[in-house]
C-alpha cells in the first residue's frame, strides 16, 4: 500500500530537513491506513508495537512531496512485522526505510497472546514486502 504523506511544519528541523523522529509518525500513519484497509479498523485485535527501526537513506527537504509504502513482513506465533519505505514522490528517491514489530496483547492479563487464526489469515493474504 502506498500513501501520500502530508508533512507538517513541525516535522522539519531548523535546516529544513524532516526530523528523524517524524518518520515513526509516518510509519504509524501508514500502519493505521493498512489496518483499516485489511481489517476495517477492527479493534478486536489488540496489539502493541514492541520494536521500531528506521534507516535513513537521504534527507527529505521542506517542500518535497513524500509517499510512504507499507507491506507485510514476517508473521510469527504472537507477532508480525510491517516494512516501510518513504520516498520522494517526483523521483522515487528512497528517503528512509524501516520496520515495526507488532505483538498481540491481552491488556487485561498484561501479556502477549497468540495471533488469532482469523487475523493470521488476513495477514497471510497480504502481499509480502519486496524490498524494492
Amino acid at each position: 500500500m502506498r500513501l501520500p504523506l502530508h508533512t507538517r511544519y513541525a516535522d522539519y528541523d531548523s535546516k529544513g530537513h524532516v526530523n528523524n523522529a517524524a518518520y515513526l509518525t509516518y510509519f504509524e500513519i501508514a500502519r493505521g491506513a493498512l489496518w483499516v484497509d485489511v481489517l476495517g479498523g477492527d479493534a478486536d485485535f489488540p496489539f502493541v508495537v514492541a520494536a521500531a527501526a528506521v534507516r535513513y537513506a537521504s534527507p527529505a527537504r521542506l517542500g518535497e512531496a513524500l509517499d510512504v509504502e507499507v507491506e507485510a513482513g514476517e508473521v510469527r506465533r504472537k507477532a508480525w512485522v510491517w516494512r516501510y519505505r518513504v520516498r520522494e514522490r517526483a523521483t522515487g528517491r528512497l528517503v528512509a526505510e524501516g520496520e515495526t514489530t507488532q505483538v498481540m496483547y491481552d491488556y487485561a492479563a498484561g501479556a502477549s497472546v497468540p495471533i488469532p487464526d482469523s487475523l493470521r489469515a488476513r495477514l497471510a493474504a497480504l502481499p509480502a514486502a519486496t524490498g524494492a
